[in-house]
């Protein structure tokens, strides 16, 4: 009995320490002429049970699927066709693929895991008549993630292209996106692209819908019914509307402001504007600007000479958002970008490369790593696309990414902050003191070019303090007082990167000036954007809907190892 509850125990720890994930979902969509659809699926998973993989895709509503296929690292499966066969072992399905066919409930794509561990698989399929014909419209309503899969998705995008290379245009395509958080645009390049900007959960989904003018595509699936009856159903539970803005002339808004006591709430607005200013400028200037709640006092005083939390930058950034008292503080979200990227270049998974003036292009590798936090890994991947196919980014790359792609931009900052809230949270037992340390280590790098004390501080530290430096706003003045008060202990800091003491200082400068510059565009055209008449319910892009989405055809429920 002992010896089985041993067993038992360490199969038990086995598996929650190496358990199922679905670490990304990435779906391309061609569309041809017929509005009939190849998908490539790209599934990047750990499996720790099961013999094998399977999407279950029901729901047709006249539209059929066949012609899968699957490779994983260049090795193209052996297709069964639809003859697959679930009662084998996890060594007769390796490297073999096919559909089973379930009727009426339409069918399951499969293929064999061959082994435990990590995998990268690419699935294609086909879908004929997925685009409808409606009276007035083309148009689908499809779920391309389903709910229920054997592990949340961590990410997931999708990108919708027509085969034969036309661009979509924003006179003739609509498309909203529902079932989970994320964003969707229509590129510059004629694609429609939608990316999720935090972890689905269980009973998360990717659902699209899409509407096209007569004369885009030529389905041979016909419905007869109008598009307004698949909109009423997807939008049902969603934020979305189709109610339009209601007009007013100069003399309605005029009545309204007068009638409604606007006047009097803008001049509360006001002054309420100005103590808050005020406040504001008198807590910075005596320093009592921090929460005793959160670091024990609202002025820490001293020095720590490494950060706290083992250096870790969401809880930093939790602690520096929700412990502040100002009132009108934005906590600098782009610093926090800007973190990112010097650490990824002190841990050397970024390469400096010389560009022209004193400005340095930044060369990514050529896949993703892997790293702890769920929102690391969504910034370096945004990166990276930012970046475009030779992986180097180069001069207002990111900022021009950033343009198009603003809500992703501007949302990540807060996701980091909610990483390091429930990282800080999961800590048990007094945090205070420790808290505290973070504040004192931000006086140390404030203070430590003004020491009479010439020690040199840790070189093995360096790249922390550069990272942190750059958290508060004074990596440029960290990365000089080094320079200037250790020359030698930072020229061979820096020649570890294939750098010198100057480009050293004008790499943290260009990512500190790089990453703030794609922030604030991103922020301004996020503003531009809620202040236009034409927002996301137009289906023109914009934010998706977590609720709604009703009437979709295609997915299911469930679907991973088994």
């Amino acid at each position: 009995m002992k010896r089985l509850l041993i067993i038992a125990a360490v199969l038990l720890g086995t598996a929650v320490l190496h358990a199922q994930e679905i670490r990304s979902i990435d779906i391309d969509v061609y569309l041809d002429e017929e509005g009939n659809a190849c998908i490539v699926q790209n599934w990047d998973v750990t499996v720790v049970r099961g013999t094998e993989w399977y999407i279950p895709i029901g729901n047709l509503n006249g539209s059929t699927v066949r012609g899968l296929t699957v490779e994983e690292n260049g090795e193209q499966f052996i297709d069964e066709g639809r003859s697959w066969d679930t009662e084998r072992t996890l060594s007769q399905k390796a490297g073999r693929c096919g559909i089973v066919d379930k009727g009426k409930d339409g069918v399951e794509l499969c293929w064999g895991q061959g082994s435990m561990g990590d995998h990268k698989w690419k699935a294609s399929f086909v879908v004929l008549g997925l685009v409808q014909s409606l009276q007035d419209y083309d148009a689908f309503n499809f779920m391309f993630v389903n709910p229920g899969l054997v592990a949340p998705p961590q990410h997931a995008s999708i990108c919708f292209r027509r085969l034969s290379g036309d661009a979509f245009s924003a006179d003739s395509t609509r498309f909203w996106f529902f079932g989970c958080e994320g964003e969707s645009v229509l590129r510059e390049d004629g694609t429609i692209f939608f990316e999720t900007d935090r972890p689905m959960p269980g009973n998360g989904k990717l659902i699209a819908m899409m509407r096209f003018e007569k004369g885009v595509f030529t389905p041979e699936n016909v419905k007869d019914f109008k598009f307004e009856k698949m909109q009423k159903k997807a939008f049902k539970g969603s934020t979305y509307s189709t109610k339009s803005t209601p007009k007013y002339d100069f003399w309605d808004i005029v009545e309204m402001i007068i009638g409604g006591g606007f006047l009097l709430m803008i001049a509360a607005l006001v002054l309420g504007l100005i103590y808050a200013f005020f406040q504001d400028q008198f807590l910075k200037l005596t320093g009592h600007q921090w929460k005793k709640s959160v670091f024990g006092s609202t002025k820490p005083n001293g020095w720590a000479r490494e950060a706290p939390f083992k250096g870790d930058i969401p809880i930093a950034v939790h602690l520096l958002t929700d412990g502040s008292r100002l009132l009108l503080s934005t906590h600098h979200p782009e610093r926090r970008i800007g973190a990112y990227f010097i650490k990824w270049i002190s841990e050397g998974l970024v390469t400096p490369i010389k560009a022209d003036g004193n400005r340095y292009n930044l060369k990514f590798p050529s896949e993703l790593p892997d790293f702890a936090d769920t929102c690391e890994t969504n910034l370096f991947r945004r990166a990276m696309e930012a970046a475009g196919s030779n992986l180097l980014l180069e001069k207002d790359e990111l900022k021009n990414w950033a343009e198009v792609h603003y809500k992703a931009m501007t949302n990540w900052p807060d996701s980091v902050a909610r990483t390091g809230k429930s990282k800080f949270s999961a800590i048990v037992g007094d945090k205070t003191e420790e808290a505290a340390n973070l504040l004192r280590f931000k006086n140390f790098l404030s203070e430590f070019t003004l020491s009479k004390e010439r020690e040199v501080p840790e070189v093995t530290l360096w790249g922390q303090y550069l990272v942190f430096a750059q958290l508060f706003g004074i990596a440029d003045k960290v990365s000089s007082g080094l320079a200037k008060l250790y020359p030698t202990q930072f020229a061979e800091y820096a020649g570890q990167y294939g750098l010198d003491s100057m480009t050293m200082r004008d790499v943290i400068h260009t990512c500190s000036y790089s990453t703030s510059s794609a922030y604030r565009s991103a922020f301004g055209k996020a503003a531009e954007s809620n202040s236009s008449s034409s927002g996301s319910s137009g289906g023109f892009g914009g934010h998706s809907s977590f609720g709604g989405g009703g009437g979709f055809s295609g997915g299911g429920f469930g679907g991973g190892s088994r």
